[in-house]
């Protein structure tokens, strides 16, 4: 038995999908059909209207969604998807915002929503790194075999793979274009226009720079007056 727990923006709908291509026999049009970004499926957990609806095999995939490490039962199979990478640590909020909530928060409310953060690990399962989804899919890959105890993944697992991280790329590459190099001028104490940013990427922007900087947070919020700023010379005279 397994079971795939996972918290919002982390690809949990999709590990679900990869287990069930490898467990049983399925029709990959059904898993290629889905054109989102997100993996989400009709009927969600609710498994049997799933499978009439959609015709995916779920059989032998608990799911626990958000990640509760009390309502795992240590006896499954647990995997957990996280990103390991530093510069990707707010990319699952702002992928869940962005994809799938499609949200217009102000910025300051979610940066003082997210600003300290901290994906946890799960002790009693494998902590599979999804930032190798986007920067080494044969890592990946192989990774996912391992836990499925298989020597490499079906061919059209592979394709189903392949298939979602180029419906996601636009995605992470307007997460690196937007919001980890805005950080790096931050640190770096360079001008940039931040003007086209969205309130969810500035607010990502700040999470990522002011992480666990109290005074800094502090600065921000007092100097800035919770207005939207249009460069990162303009964070910096408030931090």
């Amino acid at each position: 038995m397994y079971t795939v727990t996972w918290n919002p923006g982390t690809f949990g709908h999709m590990l679900v999908l990869i287990i069930a291509l490898e467990e049983h026999d399925q029709d990959i049009n059904n898993f290629l059909k889905f054109e989102s970004t997100n993996s989400h499926w009709p009927g969600g957990k609710d498994v049997d209207y799933s499978r009439a609806k959609c015709g995916i095999d779920f059989r032998n995939i608990n799911m626990v969604h958000t990640y509760n490490r009390q309502s795992l039962d240590p006896t499954h199979k647990i995997i957990k998807p996280y990103f390991k990478n530093e510069n990707l640590k707010y990319f699952q909020w702002y992928r869940n915002e962005v994809a799938y909530l499609n949200s217009n928060t102000p910025f300051i409310k979610e940066f003082r929503q997210r600003r300290n953060t901290i994906e946890p690990l799960c002790d009693i399962g494998y902590n599979i790194d999804m930032s190798d989804f986007f920067t080494n899919q044969r890592n990946f890959c192989a990774n996912m075999a391992k836990f499925v105890d298989r020597p490499e993944l079906k061919d059209d697992t592979m394709k189903f793979i392949a298939k979602r991280q180029k419906l996601n790329w636009g995605l992470y590459k307007s997460y690196i274009d937007n919001v980890v190099d805005t950080v790096t001028c931050l640190r770096e104490k360079k001008h940039k226009d931040i003007t086209h940013l969205k309130n969810i990427e500035i607010a990502m922007v700040l999470c990522e720079y002011l992480h666990m900087n109290v005074t800094g947070t502090n600065n921000f919020c007092n100097n800035s007056h919770s207005n939207k700023p249009v460069s990162t010379t303009e964070i910096l005279s408030y931090v």
